[in-house]
């Protein structure tokens, strides 16, 4: 299971950040209408669900951070994503019924609901407004996983991780807590390969590092618009 960790800054507890931010409405409203027993609380390191498994279960997300991982042909084990609340997961093969074609598993202490697809279709039926934020979470994975392949196909590294941090970033969270082989994975890139653009985008002065801290100034040369990221890379 991918362990996506870095130090927090207030006493040695391990965190790690999202890659991809869902709104947690549909979390919030699915607590108030599904049955307690559909919550479940997961341990750091549990799997919830593997590659290749069939199962009808859809998890959304309530507290802590997932992992979503693929194992290619050769073994090795790529990050896609690290969700946290308001996530769904597992739904794509919930709906299809065919083998699951990725792994989840919780980096830290986590809580989600579990709902088999036949009943969350019936909860869908139902509830207008839910069927709306189904829709518009699979949008917006579907639009994030685009983005990435776009940037893995087509940039540059430097340009791939500004507009990966970019991404992350949020006005309200600006610092992000990755390894060099997280971002690795999450760009399509080795891990000597990410150093080696850091310590670059650090003499460009593009980057600037204080105190364990990355702080990335967008270049020029991104597409991506907006202000300044600010990482904490532990490389």
């Amino acid at each position: 299971m991918a362990r996506a960790e870095s130090t927090h800054a207030t006493g040695g507890r391990k965190e790690v950040s999202e890659t991809l931010r869902v709104p947690s409405a549909m979390a919030q409203f699915l607590l108030r209408i599904v049955p307690a027993s559909r919550r479940r609380k997961v341990a750091k390191g549990d799997a919830i669900y593997r590659q290749g498994e069939l199962s009808d279960q859809i998890f959304v997300i309530v507290s802590g951070r997932i992992g979503i991982t693929m194992l290619r042909p050769d073994g090795q084990e790529l990050l896609i994503d690290i969700v946290g609340a308001g996530a769904l997961c597992g739904e794509g093969a919930a709906f299809d019924h065919l083998p699951r074609f990725s792994n989840a598993g919780a980096l830290e202490p986590s809580e989600m609901l579990a709902i088999p697809a036949g009943e969350f279709c019936e909860l869908m039926s139902s509830h207008a407004d839910l069927a709306a934020m189904v829709v518009q979470t699979i949008a917006l994975k579907q639009r994030m996983l685009a983005s990435r392949l776009l940037q893995v196909t087509q940039a540059s590294p430097e340009v791939r991780i500004t507009e990966l941090l970019s991404q992350i970033t949020m006005p309200e969270s600006p610092k992000i807590v990755l390894t060099h082989q997280q971002i690795a994975n999450l760009i399509g890139a080795s891990r000597i390969t990410v150093t080696r653009t850091m310590q670059k985008l650090r003499r460009d002065g593009t980057v600037r590092c204080k105190r364990g801290q990355y702080e990335l100034v967008l270049s020029p040369r991104s597409p991506v618009s907006g202000g300044t990221a600010v990482s904490s890379i532990d490389g």
